[in-house]
């Protein structure tokens, strides 16, 4: 069959060898057009360009269901360059998603969760069909777990989100992504850990957690490199659906554990911000502060399509920034004009295991690994970009842990900007915008969480496009869990915010960084070597949360003589 006789959209599938999806462009050359796993369809009913037909993979869906993804992205051994007929209006339109990178959330650690008009939920297929795809996810050649394609209507706000989720990151965009996912709040965390561990234990600890993470995160990538599909896919199939969902629900806990410290963190910024503006005449206790972030977290944890935060996680991401100079200002100047603070320990053997929880904490970013791979235009220069970032922020944790710990000592508070002088003006900037940028972060972060539980809880009612209700049922949902989110955090109080934070990289974060990565690779490891690695990973990450995890629980059962605080702006 010639050129001249073949139409657009009509290819044979087992004649095209390009597994990428390339987008039309206008063609007044009468030249074809290749389209990659289109379902053949009839001429006489032949798309425009706003109503063109993509490829949709039935993959299972947080329910363990399979559901159409249309959305789900080439796998990362099978990506050649994509082309785009979208004009540069639309570009401009999603430079500030690119920027924000939020397409790393609305797949994080791999699953579909952000929302979009063409998403149709399918029953659960015959064991045959499972089988099928086991067999076939073992084998690196496979594009995807899943095999069956389908032809659907694409919008022209459906073909923007399509290029802009293209693999086309450079490893300099990819890298920054890595650095952007890992430097975050969880810093201000550590000071008061390296009070845990002790100065020279934790810079110590802090490599090796670095170290070890870095290799869990390899192991990782390697396993969806072979097998495909999210984090909890590659659970589904190399130990049954059981694991999936288990690690859906690490992911679950982990996130909201994220979320719960912001409120702790924020209120604290607040009291002190109205005692000082009031002068000490608000009198009010700082666990009711830790209402307040609802007020911007509740509005935005209800909308859908992610992109739409695009301008506010930018802002966020300045005022991090911004605080995190101003961190290093602080303990700088302190260090210049008072020297070491007070009892600064090499080594502390009492709580040294807190400090293991709280780097666990601060190094958690897999759940972002999988969809930076999968943003590259070459996904074989990952190992790069994992390996320099973590290096990269190693060195970052390592020296504002260092500076803070010895600028204030046994002293320092469990968040390090609680020991800058209360009155000063920009101490006063800080925390305010310190506090706003985490209150623009946590909707992000509570998303993969939102999106997992409401797709459990409605996965048998329509959409709520289609339907008001079911809608307005979401909406208070959401809202019902932001509002859990300030209950915990409420209960746990200012006092217990570094144990909390301990706590939540204890169970959650351990099993994600390490015990999971040993055990998919395990399965699919075919050298002894590999799998004694994988064996000693696992039972570091299984050893690691059962002794952070008692420690952790004897601090609050038996708690320590109280702690020398920070000078608090107004009396006692």
């Amino acid at each position: 069959m010639s050129n001249n006789n073949v139409e657009r959209g009509t290819a044979d599938l087992s004649q095209i060898r390009s597994k990428s999806y390339e987008l039309p462009r206008p063609n007044n050359e009468g030249k074809r057009i290749s389209r990659t796993h289109f379902a053949p369809m009839p001429t006489a009913t032949m798309p425009n360009h706003n109503s063109m037909h993509r490829p949709q993979f039935d993959r299972v869906n947080t329910t363990g269901q399979f559901r159409s993804n249309t959305q789900n992205r080439p796998k990362i051994a099978s990506r050649t360059n994509t082309t785009s007929f979208i004009g540069s209006p639309a570009k401009r339109r999603s430079m500030a998603r690119t920027i924000s990178s939020l397409s790393l959330y609305s797949h994080f650690a791999g699953e579909n969760l952000d929302d979009n008009s063409h998403q149709h939920r399918h029953s659960r297929p015959n064991s045959n069909m499972i089988d099928e795809e086991k067999r076939y996810s073992y084998a690196p050649s496979v594009p995807s777990s899943m095999h069956k394609h389908e032809g659907s209507t694409v919008s022209e706000e459906m073909v923007e989100d399509l290029e802009d989720e293209a693999p086309k990151a450079s490893v300099g965009k990819a890298m920054f992504m890595f650095l952007k996912a890992f430097i975050g709040s969880g810093v201000l965390f550590l000071p008061k850990a390296f009070q845990n561990g002790g100065l020279a234990l934790s810079i110590v600890l802090m490599a090796v957690i670095a170290l070890i993470c870095l290799f869990a995160f390899l192991r990782l990538v390697n396993t969806q490199k072979a097998i495909g599909g999210s984090y909890g896919d590659m659970g589904g199939v190399l130990y049954g659906q059981i694991l999936r969902f288990i690690v859906l629900f690490f992911i679950c806990i982990s996130q909201i554990g994220f979320v719960c410290s912001y409120f702790i963190f924020v209120s604290g910024n607040l009291v002190n911000v109205v005692d000082v503006l009031s002068n000490c005449t608000a009198d009010i206790a700082q666990k009711y502060y830790i209402w307040m972030p609802l007020v911007i977290l509740i509005p935005l944890s209800l909308v859908r399509h992610i992109a739409k935060l695009s301008f506010t996680a930018i802002v966020a991401d300045i005022l991090i920034l911004f605080g995190l100079v101003c961190i290093i200002y602080f303990t700088a100047d302190r260090l210049k004009d008072f020297g070491v603070g007070p009892n600064v320990a090499a080594v502390n053997p009492q709580d040294f295991a807190l400090m293991i929880g709280t780097a666990t904490f601060s190094f958690e970013g897999i759940g972002l690994i999988i969809p930076i791979v999968e943003s590259m235009e070459r996904p074989e220069k990952f190992p790069f970009v994992l390996t320099l970032g973590m290096i990269i922020v190693c060195v970052i944790y390592i020296l504002i842990g260092t500076l803070s710990y010895l600028a204030y000592g046994d002293t320092i508070q469990s968040a390090v900007i609680y020991n800058f002088p209360s009155a000063n003006r920009l101490t006063i900037a800080v925390q305010l915008l310190y506090s706003l940028a985490i209150c623009l972060t946590a909707p992000l972060m509570l998303f993969p969480a939102l999106k997992i539980i409401e797709n459990v809880l409605f996965h048998k009612f329509k959409s709520g496009r289609d339907s008001l209700s079911v809608k307005w049922s979401k909406n208070v949902y959401r809202t019902i869990l932001c509002i859990i989110c300030a209950a915990i955090a409420f209960g746990i109080g200012g006092d217990n915010l570094d144990k909390f934070v301990s706590l939540v990289g204890s169970i959650a974060c351990v099993p994600l960084c390490f015990i999971f990565p040993g055990m998919f690779h395990f399965k699919i490891s075919k050298k002894v070597t590999g799998r004694i690695w994988d064996s000693l990973l696992m039972i570091f990450g299984a050893g690691i949360m059962v002794y952070t995890l008692y420690v952790n629980i004897n601090t609050w059962v038996h708690p320590g003589p109280v702690e020398a605080a920070a000078t608090s702006y107004c009396p006692s």
